[in-house]
């Protein structure tokens, strides 16, 4: 049988972008908050899917995060969450659609200009 998307897990990695060039290090997971996991986060429907999506809250988990620091500003991200979740949103936080999100827990702007689906686990 197909398993519903709730027990879906999916492995993520991202190219991120801080405007404050924040302490994201390369051994922990760069958000300010250690052992959270999973990390219950509260997504309304997004900007770009509102016109085709009814307006809805939604929870959803990020299961596992970590971050490398490239540079000043950029740093690469890899998660995992469970299926659903609006990752481009849970980075920049769409406005504040997304909470906890990124951005929040750096205390500044972040976006995100790359995402990759590295794999999709029951």
């Amino acid at each position: 049988s197909i398993a519903s998307d709730e027990e879906l897990i999916e492995k993520l990695g991202c190219l991120a972008w801080d405007k404050e060039g924040d302490d994201v290090d390369n051994t922990n997971d760069g958000t300010k908050q250690r052992g959270i996991y999973p990390l219950k986060i509260q997504q309304s429907t997004p900007l770009r899917v509102l016109h085709r999506r009814s307006s809805e809250i939604r929870t959803r988990y990020v299961l596992g995060l970590s971050a490398c620091r490239i540079d000043d500003h950029w740093f690469r991200l890899r998660m995992s969450t469970s299926a659903g979740t609006y990752v481009k949103e849970f980075v920049h936080g769409d406005c504040g659609r997304t909470h906890p999100n990124i951005g929040s827990m750096l205390g500044g702007r972040t976006d995100i200009t790359e995402l990759d689906c590295e794999s999709i686990a029951m």
